[in-house]
């Protein structure tokens, strides 16, 4: 027997002796919950009292609100470089491997900047059903799922660490306390060293902490227990604000198996009382503009940028708006503006109907990642034109935040490929060799011939093994091949925005992650959760879903679409709808083994209701 299946069967027998949880875990306050300023300077102080203890002498650590504000910022010595590296390369010099050897250097803060991005993972990723730390995000977007099984599918959330990005449209930027989302100075992070932060059962933040001579990088074989120092002292500093055990990604599946949370419940110090050492409080340029602990946003105020609808539209359905700090909503249906809606384009109305729709089938779905079990599904839903302009945006309450940003990544994503000029835009953005790679793989005509691709297709051909995770395959056309591929050298998905999240990293006047304009500024996401919008056999936008399980964010996009097809008079050529099933991608002849996939919905995807096979249409 191989090591890996050992390894594999291992947990899973693990998996199957761990206890069963009751329904109502934990309790959740009613009412929106912050830290304040002596709560942020106390956790601080404790997590750098755990760091002395452990010999660390050159700690960074950051805290955000839940909305990515940077509350503080502490460093218990001198400022250091940090190196991102996966251990996947075998090249030691940064160039020609995406992020691979990158350095931040202490020069910018690149200690802090690493530190952020670990904080705002733990927080964005979390919600008050589940809690998700770095480990976590280590653990679901590698090339298998699990890592070191062979011939295991790609991590559910592959590409997820290519969001949040600094450069992106829809995050807000700049240091000043204010609403959210805010965006992450590398995009999510898989490096252990990262948790939520919870009070009264809600997020109210995350913590990261780096320490000098640790890469950037990710744990690759998950199956072992490892001791991480910047985890240990992460989740020992922070044991007064830890996450409900009931909720944390160790009690939660995907796929049949249990999630990772932590390596380090038993190896943590006591944390002692606070006590007098060397190091500081710093600024940090971008993104906190004091030498001090500042109080944290309550989500669900309008101060934080979230807040539910107290009435109109979305209201009877829960629904939460992204607003400004006056409370107006920041994303209200509007018009198509490609096409224009005089010329076949989405009306506003239509686009209610389609947040609505979509909404309506969340609050039926039964939840991939939350508990307690039997929960609806928390997501965002965003409704784009042909351009990636955004014409709607509505979340439900508690939906993690990372779903704000991906799942407008992912409407953009299937808009930009199922256009017309697909090839011509990636040549014009410096990626021919994807568009000839498509080419290679479909044959003359591709991303030219007006093929519809939904997200769950684009990921499908943005793996390293294409079918996926089938070891010694070859790679998608918009992946990197094994040997190169890593998290943080993945293909088109990378190269398209690599130059601007370097640029970006404390510049704060950057909002487009591509050199040109293309309806893609905030990057593509390669994970299912998007279909196209047409009208009769002409596409018009885009539907895009995140923050459940990939099959729950595929259900509501596909069945969210076709109830306000149905629901707007269901003519096909008249009314907004799917893309005819001739053109669909599940149609397109490949290579080898395997076929592209259009949408997969869960089975037994409703609360209330035995239905089966609720996506065939």
């Amino acid at each position: 027997m191989s090591r890996g299946l050992k390894g594999g069967l291992a947990l899973m027998l693990a998996l199957a002796a761990s206890p069963a949880w009751s329904a109502a875990c934990h309790s959740v306050s009613a009412e929106p919950q912050a830290l304040s300023q002596t709560e942020v300077d106390g956790l601080v102080k404790t997590t750098a009292t755990v760091a002395r203890q452990l010999n660390q002498t050159k700690a960074t650590i950051a805290v955000v609100d839940r909305v990515g504000n940077v509350l503080a910022v502490w460093r218990t010595g001198d400022a250091f470089d940090v190196r991102i590296r996966s251990g996947l390369v075998a090249s030691t010099a940064f160039g020609g491997f995406g992020l691979e050897n990158a350095v931040l250097p202490s020069a910018v803060g690149g200690d802090a900047l690493a530190a952020i991005a670990k904080a705002v993972t733990g927080a964005y990723l979390s919600s008050s059903g589940n809690a998700f730390s770095t480990r976590t995000a280590s653990f679901i977007v590698q090339k298998n799922f699990i890592p070191t099984i062979r011939n295991f599918p790609s991590g559910p959330l592959f590409g997820v660490q290519f969001s949040q990005l600094p450069c992106g449209d829809l995050v807000q930027k700049g240091d000043s306390l204010g609403i959210g989302p805010r965006r992450s100075p590398l995009g999510l992070s898989a490096d252990p060293g990262g948790f939520p932060l919870y009070k009264n059962g809600r997020v109210v933040g995350g913590i990261g902490v780096v320490v000098d001579g640790s890469d950037y990088a990710l744990d690759l074989n998950p199956i072992n227990t490892d001791y991480d120092v910047e985890e240990v002292i992460a989740q020992a500093g922070s044991k007064a604000y830890a996450a409900p055990t009931c909720i944390r990604a160790d009690h939660i599946t995907a796929g049949g198996f249990n999630l990772r949370y932590s390596d380090a419940d038993k190896r943590l110090p006591k944390a002692p009382a606070i006590q007098s050492f060397a190091g500081a409080y710093i600024a940090v340029t971008g993104y906190l503009p004091t030498a001090a602990a500042r109080a944290g946003q309550a989500y669900g105020t309008a101060s934080s940028g979230y807040q539910l609808q107290a009435s109109g539209d979305f209201a009877s359905r829960s629904g939460m708006l992204l607003v400004d700090s006056g409370g107006a909503n920041r994303y209200a249906p509007r018009a198509s503006l490609a096409p224009a809606n005089a010329s076949g384009g989405l009306s506003a109305g239509e686009v209610t109907t389609l947040l609505q729709q979509a909404l309506g089938v969340a609050n039926q779905a039964r939840a991939q990642i939350r508990r307690a079990l039997n929960s609806p599904a928390e997501v965002t839903i965003s409704v784009i034109d042909r351009d990636g302009n955004v014409l709607g945006l509505v979340r439900t309450p508690d939906a993690p935040v990372f779903g704000t940003d991906v799942s407008l990544q992912k409407a953009r994503t299937v808009a930009f490929f199922s256009r017309t000029d697909a090839a011509t835009r990636l040549q014009a953005l410096g990626q021919s060799a994807y568009a000839s790679n498509a080419v290679a793989f479909f044959g003359s005509g591709a991303l030219s011939d007006g093929v519809a691709f939904s997200d769950r297709a684009i990921g499908n051909i943005a793996r390293p093994n294409f079918p996926d995770g089938i070891a010694g395959r070859p790679p998608g056309p918009l992946s990197k091949p094994e040997g190169t591929w890593s998290p943080f050298n993945d293909g088109l998905q990378l190269d398209l925005v690599a130059g601007k999240v370097l640029d970006a990293l404390v510049a704060t006047g950057i909002n487009s992650c591509t050199t040109t304009a293309a309806g893609i500024d905030n990057g593509i996401q390669i994970f299912p959760g998007a279909v196209p919008i047409y009208r009769g056999s002409t596409l018009i936008g885009a539907i895009g879903i995140s923050g459940d399980g990939v099959d729950q964010d595929d259900m509501i996009a596909s069945l969210g679409l076709q109830r306000a097809f149905l629901a707007l008079g269901g003519r096909f050529g008249t009314d907004p709808g799917h893309a005819p099933p001739a053109i669909r991608s599940d149609r397109l002849a490949v290579p080898g083994p395997g076929t592209l996939r259009y949408v997969q919905c869960p089975q037994s995807p409703f609360i209330s209701s035995q239905a089966q096979n609720v996506c065939n249409f």
